[in-house]
């Protein structure tokens, strides 16, 4: 047995394991995961020589904490009781009495549906601290996460989320698991343990949130072949919004340069600005510095020109009419809101390498999809909707990774200039109105970064590290 690092951080997990009680058996995974601990059940290993008696008490020894669900155990169809939680919960109470210093060390999570409804049935354990989850997967979560919080150790840096936040995540895994497990071939009748533990891990390990809940993807970096130069070009992992920028996002932001919404106690207005000015001053992007400086209202100054245009202005339609300079600034507040103004570019618009690599992958796919033909079902295009659409509109047309709309609805600004003309900055991924061959993956063009119109809008990535965002700290040109 191990009692390192390992042992603090394994959970063994007792509950039922059928199909009415999945539902909260996926909460359980995916809090003790996000909560950085890792799961342990019997049904890990399916080795059918070794005794189940056996394989339950080695894996309750290697684990520090134990959730016991005790909430199911009326009779079955056969009328007879489930005594397979209260027999587990009976095992670790002992491992927790009579094992070694680090087994007596261990802590229990005990759950009911009714707050001393156990006492009717199991009287033997009154006076432990029993939870009541009410059937309820959100105080399921609460009560996981509020004990592993108390056990985090010195090791695990990362902090835990609160309560609403892992069920909010939760509800989202949720959502998002048709599609994950359409990705393996999965179907919801024929799911194992451990089909359900890659499908959080994968979840937990691609999806991560800004303090505006979007979605991020990992794009696990590798080798490609850029279009442009027919040269190999190395991509490091980045992470990358599954969707442009909606309008409900950017109204955030314009939001809180007005000094309004629940960010401004976060991060001044005022120090936001000044702070940009002297972002904007020390780096090479061609009137960043004269723009912003030009008006002393950046709330106007960089809202978006379509926002009164029933065309384009739906919560979830990505938001069109801002320029570069608007899009770079988004970037660089959320940078400052989630490092607590650290680091200023942990969010950045991507460079045409990156966009590419994600659009196409390896294989130098033609379109986001692969190579079928774009059709309606996979893009808005041609104007055939004659404006944009929300953003998710088109799942047959994402990335084998799960971007959408990397092709059609709107161009997209990149982070890069054009080296021959440095007055403009490229743009990716066609628009509403392009003809087929504007969708393909190495499409281009290139726009004024001070204007912006009903075609264009933008997508953020977040670095893994400060080496990926440096790339984008050009230095003038020379002359």
């Amino acid at each position: 047995m191990s009692t390192g690092y390992n042992y603090n951080r394994n959970v063994f997990i007792n509950c039922p394991f059928d199909k009415e009680y999945a539902p909260f058996f996926d909460a359980i995974l995916f809090t003790v995961y996000k909560c950085g601990f890792r799961p342990r059940c019997a049904f890990e290993v399916d080795d059918g020589g070794q005794v189940r008696i056996e394989k339950i008490n080695r894996i309750i020894e290697e684990c520090r904490c134990g959730i016991h669900d005790i909430s199911r155990t009326e009779l079955d169809v056969n009328n007879l009781p489930r005594f397979n939680m209260p027999f587990e919960l009976g095992l670790f109470l002992g491992a927790k009495r009579f094992g070694t210093k680090p087994q007596q060390e261990k802590v229990l999570i005990i759950l009911d549906k009714e707050r001393h409804r156990y006492q009717q049935f199991i009287s033997d354990i009154s006076g432990q601290d029993v939870k009541s989850h009410d059937n309820d997967p959100q105080k399921l979560i609460k009560c996981i996460r509020d004990v592993l919080h108390a056990l985090r150790i010195d090791e695990m840096d990362d902090v835990i989320p609160g309560p609403k936040a892992i069920f909010d995540n939760y509800m989202a895994f949720k959502s998002s698991q048709p599609d994950l497990m359409k990705q393996r071939e999965l179907e919801p009748d024929d799911i194992s343990y451990a089909d359900k533990v890659q499908l959080v891990e994968r979840w937990l390990n691609f999806v991560l949130f800004d303090k505006l809940g979007a979605h991020y993807i990992l794009i696990k970096g590798g080798t490609f072949t850029f279009s442009l130069t027919d040269k190999q070009e190395v991509v490091s992992d980045l992470y990358m919004a599954k969707y442009a920028v909606t309008n409900r996002l950017y109204r955030q932001f314009i939001s809180y340069l007005s000094g309004k919404g629940s960010f401004s106690g976060v991060l001044s207005p005022k120090v936001f600005r000044k702070k940009l000015l002297a972002h904007a001053k020390i780096i090479y992007d061609t009137g960043f510095y004269d723009y912003l400086r030009a008006d002393s209202n950046l709330a106007t100054r960089l809202c978006s020109a379509y926002d009164d245009d029933k065309r384009f202005n739906k919560s979830d339609q990505p938001v069109v009419g801002v320029n570069c300079y608007g899009a770079k600034a988004y970037c660089y507040w959320l940078s400052y809101l989630e490092t607590q103004c650290i680091d200023s570019d942990l969010y950045r618009l991507p460079t045409e390498i990156e966009w590419e690599y994600a659009a196409s992958g390896k294989e130098r796919r033609p379109y986001p999809w692969g190579i079928a033909n774009p059709s309606p079902q996979r893009a808005n295009y041609k104007s055939k909707k004659d404006a944009t659409m929300p953003v998710g509109c088109y799942p047959e047309g994402a990335t084998p990774d799960g971007l959408y709309d990397m092709a059609g609805n709107v161009w997209e600004w990149m982070g890069n200039w054009n080296e021959q003309e440095k007055e403009r900055f490229f743009l990716r991924g066609g628009s509403w109105n392009v003809e087929p061959a504007g969708l393909r993956c190495s499409s281009r063009d290139n726009g004024d970064p001070s204007q912006g119109d009903n075609l264009i809008g933008f997508r953020v990535i977040r670095s893994n590290s400060k080496s990926n965002s440096n790339m984008l700290r050009s230095e003038k040109p020379k002359q």
